[in-house]
């Protein structure tokens, strides 16, 4: 089997994956979310704890508490 076959059987398994998450993420009640950092960027993004679905950006009480910030 050559490297490309082998790209081609990754690249249909990446894609049914992505399905499969997309999936499970539209059936999610996303009760609950926290703040963390979007992969490769200093912007910082609500998920959904369950399902780790992106759901928004988070507002300035929701990133104090995420920074841990005390205010004097």
């Amino acid at each position: 089997m050559g490297n490309a076959e082998k790209i081609n059987i990754i690249e249909k398994q990446i894609k049914h994956l992505e399905t499969e998450m997309t999936s499970i993420q539209e059936k999610c009640a996303h009760k609950e979310t926290r703040v963390k950092f979007k992969d490769g960027s200093n912007n910082m993004r609500l998920y959904c704890c369950e399902c780790n679905r992106e759901m928004g950006i988070p507002n300035n009480t929701e990133v104090e508490k995420f920074l841990n910030v005390k205010k004097i």
